[in-house]
């Protein structure tokens, strides 16, 4: 049904869009750490969640493990900067952690992501 909205790659590109904004914003208000921490970690969360989809999607039995890897690897990156810069986000009135913007991200990659843009 989602897809067929045409709304599948919309929660994907708010996520990044309000990622950038808010990552930017923390940086202007002289959180320069915590700000490159949430580019960086969150979209490296959102990579993880979209990479092992794709992975899982496409690839063959060494690829799924692979990608599988790879995913973990970014996750424990990604959720350690977030964890360690106090990053944390204000939107629409409800204050998550990083860590949480993280898991959203990475839910919002893993589900989103369909074979279609998988295979390119």
């Amino acid at each position: 049904m989602l897809e067929a909205a045409g709304t599948v790659m919309w929660v994907q590109y708010i996520y990044i869009l309000l990622t950038v904004a808010m990552g930017i914003a923390a940086i202007f208000k002289a959180a320069v750490y915590p700000g490159i921490a949430g580019l960086i970690g969150t979209t490296m969360c959102w990579f993880a969640g979209s990479g092992l989809k794709g992975s899982l999607l496409v690839g063959t039995g060494s690829q799924k493990l692979g990608g599988l890897a790879t995913a973990i690897v970014f996750l424990v990156i990604g959720f350690g900067v977030v964890y360690h810069s106090g990053y944390w986000v204000s939107i629409f009135g409800y204050d998550l952690t990083g860590v949480a913007w993280c898991a959203l991200g990475l839910v919002a990659g893993f589900l989103f992501t369909k074979k279609k843009y998988a295979l390119g």
